[in-house]
């Protein structure tokens, strides 16, 4: 008898979960709200009807259609989970608040240089689904599969021939009742490891597996950045924070793993930073421009701020996910010289960082930031105009690259130009 699969989610995940599950066989119901899938409703006999269910990483525990599945006693998985099971050589995970994108590539392109076939996956934008579909699906290829806590939380049959663990900070606590319930999500991914397979964690996991009493004993925790950073060459991004803790993260699962570091340090060496993380856009003027739109969390735009250094006109806002906006707001006017602020954030932040910074200006359009910080920076001698929002973008765009790439044309399209990065 066919196999009937229900998937919820007709976004990028689902519909990829739905040629994989049609390629395999199965009878597919594609289930969506928006009615972009074959049916906008659930029933108790659409379930009844079901062999599998499969969600994509919007569906929250709190969903009804995901309570209602669970309540069945169906399997329920993730897109990712149910990808995994026809992924035919090892996979490797990479997570943390941030630095996911980053990690991910630099392993999947040190791979590939070290003469194995090798695919970037998952929450990097290509959906396993899909890679499984693909001619890169072959015994010995590695995925390297980047994973939002989203996808983590229904990862029962995934099975990781390792893990990476970036760091762990404040985030997604619009979909998470308290920070701890934010931590169990990620770390349900320390289940799924496979017998002998090694996992790195950051430096900033430790209190945080103490406080949750979970022994790990395939898990190696850094104490801060390895010594083998030193070997990179001066001019590597991986040489300056917060990328050189990933360099050393890499490294660490590299030694364990029993390869030689020549290849990953030949691609941390000649790596270019993915679109929209922490990067000159453009200078004129004496000012430099930074694009960082990907630092939708305090902790990514902290860590940027930290590793631009003053004078920074710092563009900030957004749409919230909760969160100690008051502390983050403090401690950005710590740091910065000027604050712009944008969008359905801004009040919240300019409220916070009275008293606090004597500069701040607040705009509901993001272009009218970006030419009032452009307009501030000009009169401060060698100032970095830093984009590094701590908050979604979606209060005025379809993603974050959307909101980068407006802030690359704004910063491009202003008088003088002295030069184009």
């Amino acid at each position: 008898m066919q196999k009937k699969i229900a998937i919820f989610g007709a976004g990028q995940s689902g519909q990829s979960a739905r040629r994989l599950a049609r390629s395999l066989g199965y009878s597919v119901v594609l289930y969506d709200e928006g009615g972009q899938g074959d049916a906008v409703t659930l029933s108790e006999h659409d379930l009844a009807a079901a062999d599998l269910c499969v969600f994509s990483p919007g569906f929250a525990a709190a969903h009804a259609w995901r309570r209602r599945a669970i309540q069945t006693g169906l399997p329920c998985l993730s897109e990712l989970a149910f990808a995994a099971a026809h992924w035919q050589g090892p996979i490797i995970g990479v997570t943390g608040t941030n630095g996911k994108t980053t990690l991910t590539t630099l392993l999947a392109e040190a791979l590939a240089a070290a003469g194995h076939s090798s695919v970037a996956t998952g929450n990097i934008g290509y959906p396993l689904s899909d890679a499984v579909l693909s001619d890169a699906n072959q015994p010995g290829a590695y995925a390297v599969v980047e994973i939002s806590s989203f996808q983590a939380e229904l990862s029962q049959e995934l099975a990781l021939d390792g893990l990476l663990w970036t760091n762990f900070a404040e985030d997604h606590l619009d979909r998470y009742a308290s920070m701890a319930a934010y931590f169990e999500a990620k770390a349900q991914l320390l289940k799924c490891l496979t017998p002998g397979a090694h996992c790195v964690l950051g430096p900033e996991l430790a209190p945080w597996m103490q406080q949750q009493a979970i022994d790990c004993a395939a898990c190696q925790t850094l104490q801060g950045v390895d010594d083998l950073a030193g070997m990179l060459s001066e001019d590597s991004v991986f040489r300056r924070r917060p990328n050189v803790e990933n360099f050393s993260l890499a490294a660490r699962w590299w030694q364990l793993s029993g390869w030689p570091l020549e290849s990953l340090i030949a691609v941390a060496n000649e790596s270019k930073l993915p679109a929209h993380r922490l990067s000159v856009v453009a200078e004129w003027g004496g000012v430099r421009f930074w694009n960082d739109t990907k630092a939708t969390n305090f902790h990514a735009a902290l860590a940027a701020i930290e590793s631009v250094g003053a004078p920074i006109v710092w563009i900030g806002g957004g749409r919230g996910k909760g969160g100690d906006v008051e502390g983050f707001a403090r401690k950005v006017a710590a740091q910065v010289d000027a604050a712009v602020l944008y969008g359905e954030m801004a009040q919240s932040l300019a409220v916070a960082m009275q008293g606090q910074l004597s500069t701040i200006v607040v705009h509901e359009r993001f272009e009218d930031a970006v030419h009032a910080a452009a307009g501030l920076a000009s009169s401060i001698p060698a100032a970095n105009v830093l984009l590094s929002p701590g908050f979604a973008s979606f209060d005025q765009f379809s993603s974050y690259s959307a909101r980068g790439k407006m802030f690359k044309e704004l910063v491009l399209s202003l008088k003088n130009p002295q030069r184009f990065c």
